[in-house]
């Protein structure tokens, strides 16, 4: 009998990872909104706006939010490390600019630009159309 509880239990807690993950098309409408968040982040940096970097930080963590389990299922443990780390860096940037410390802010800017960049220049390719897609492996 408990064999059979914990089996089911095992069962369920895989279903229920397999149904977390995400394709490569979700993936990618999330990094869309990522990008597009980055670059409204730039935007409010340049006018000195720490509400508006604030906002678009949290925008920016709701689009991250998840791809973690996109690079499980891909097993690439780097893309992994990356997308937590800047996970970590947006929600820093979040806190640093909703208490109004800039500095702090544009440090955790940097990091989060940093991880996205590495992860985009390993594990991104451009396609002729100007789209872009996840190298194969």
């Amino acid at each position: 009998m408990k064999r059979s509880v914990l089996s089911g239990l095992a069962g369920v807690a895989i279903f229920a990872m397999l149904a977390l993950a995400m394709d490569e098309k979700e993936y990618s409408k999330k990094m869309k909104a990522a990008g597009d968040h980055m670059g409204a982040l730039r935007k409010s940096f340049q006018a000195s706006s720490l509400p508006d970097v604030a906002r678009h930080a949290k925008a920016m963590a709701e689009a991250l939010e998840g791809t973690d389990g996109f690079w499980i299922e891909m097993k690439r443990q780097d893309a992994l490390n990356w997308s937590k780390e800047g996970l970590v860096a947006v929600k820093e940037l979040v806190q640093a600019a909703e208490a109004g410390h800039a500095d702090q802010a544009k440090g955790a800017m940097s990091k989060l630009g940093g991880s996205c960049k590495s992860c985009h220049d390993v594990h991104r390719e451009k396609l002729a159309d100007g789209t872009y897609r996840i190298k194969a492996q």
